[in-house]
């Protein structure tokens, strides 16, 4: 091959790379509007455009929830990623505000067990629940106070240690037995069946289990409930959409 033909197939080689490379690594349309469409969540876009691996960390799950279940997994997802990355570095005070308008609020929904069950899993509430208003929007202040409060803490340098898999269950053992209530053995059926557990069961366990968390010490109820939101990134949010939409009496908007 004479110096022109090698050129040339050195050439061909070459754009043949770049574009194998831009088709691979060009941004999805996802990706290419993340930001504009994080810009609807202030507090998220805000700790995003300072953290780039938790806008990282949102974009990848975000995106994967998308992809399975639409924009309303992903709005899910993302909220769970706020609370996973950043609100379990909250301080004790923030945390333990969580656990009792989360009570206050599974309180409301005891006789509305399938509203109950899609708030344990998927978090926000619907529209039509209007008497658990108040306590939707205590819940929702107290989750952004820590949101707030756990960012400034992790940029300040402070850090917590994650809990292995066999604290976690530990954690939730304790939780099933007290120290005010413990959980029956239909409720730990219905818990450990997970979406296909009996909504009313899985909602009297949450209430029980809330009551718990407040019996303890501040410290350690704070930290198991750190726990329990680090454990909720495990959460596969498409999964659970498409089961909670599928219900006609949820009490969930999916649209």
């Amino acid at each position: 091959m004479n110096r022109r033909g090698l050129f040339l197939a050195l050439g061909a080689v070459t754009v043949t790379a770049w574009l194998v490379c831009c088709f691979l690594f060009k941004p999805s349309a996802f990706e290419a509007t993340f930001d504009d469409n994080l810009a609807k969540y202030p507090l998220a876009a805000s700790i995003a455009s300072q953290d780039p691996n938790l806008r990282e960390i949102f974009l990848r799950r975000t995106e994967a929830a998308f992809v399975q279940g639409g924009w309303v997994a992903a709005n899910k997802a993302l909220r769970i990623s706020l609370a996973a990355e950043v609100e379990v570095y909250a301080d004790d005070e923030h945390i333990n505000a969580i656990i009792r308008a989360e009570l206050a609020l599974l309180r409301d929904l005891e006789n509305k067990p399938l509203a109950c069950r899609a708030f344990l899993f998927a978090g926000g509430m619907a529209d039509e629940l209007l008497q658990a208003k108040p306590d939707d929007q205590l819940v929702w202040s107290a989750h952004q106070a820590a949101l707030q409060n756990g960012f400034e803490r992790r940029l300040s340098g402070v850090r917590w240690t994650r809990a292995d898999g066999k604290e976690t269950a530990d954690v939730m053992q304790f939780l099933g037995r007290g120290p005010i209530a413990a959980l029956t053995p239909a409720e730990l059926t219905a818990t450990a069946s997970y979406l296909d557990g009996d909504p009313n069961l899985v909602c009297s366990a949450a209430i029980k289990e809330a009551l718990n968390l407040t019996a303890m010490d501040a410290a350690d109820a704070a930290r198991a409930r750190r726990i329990l939101i680090a454990n909720s990134a495990r959460i596969d949010v498409g999964k659970v959409m498409s089961k909670i939409c599928a219900e006609p009496n949820s009490g969930w908007s999916c649209s």
